[in-house]
């Protein structure tokens, strides 16, 4: 281990701390594989902007609740902004959370999550840890009226510190 690489991250809970405004970017500066931090930043602003968009439409299409947000960081980085919306006119409660989380997986999860047949964890030490970097972003809704269906939606961007990515997620 280099003295500079961040601390080892535990595939449990990682604790959280609460604070009163999120920073600028939850992405470590001029973090991830030959140079792309770019990347994730952009990701990141992109989903930030998309929050913000989402939220504001609920909020207008509701006309009486709002949404109150909670944010929080993580000791190795990354951290999230929660927003939820509860007894409105429209919608009994509604969520939209963003996270940008650093961990790490077993290379079986790893080989599960990408193409078959193909070695995403060549070169590692058998049992070896595979560092990943993952930002994405959470919307459910319950509506008041119980004949509506509740929805649910997640958009996220997936890497390993080799350099695999991909984006996943899905509305339903």
């Amino acid at each position: 281990k280099r003295e500079e690489d961040p601390p080892r991250v535990n595939i449990g809970w990682d604790p959280h701390k609460p604070v009163d405004k999120a920073p600028d970017s939850l992405v470590r500066p001029g973090d991830g594989p030959d140079g792309n931090y770019p990347m994730r930043a952009r990701f990141e602003q992109m989903i930030r902007e998309a929050q913000i968009s989402i939220t504001d439409a609920i909020e207008k299409i509701d006309g009486k609740a709002k949404f109150q947000e909670d944010s929080w960081i993580r000791a190795n980085g990354g951290g999230g902004m929660s927003r939820v919306l509860k007894d409105g006119a429209v919608f009994e409660k509604a969520g939209v959370n963003l996270s940008v989380v650093y961990g790490s997986m077993p290379q079986e999860a790893l080989q599960a999550a990408t193409e078959r047949g193909v070695d995403r964890a060549k070169g590692m030490a058998p049992g070896e840890r595979v560092p990943f970097f993952a930002c994405g972003l959470s919307c459910v809704m319950h509506p008041r009226n119980p004949h509506c269906p509740t929805m649910h939606f997640n958009y996220r961007y997936f890497e390993t510190d080799g350099g695999v990515w991909w984006f996943g997620g899905g509305t339903d």
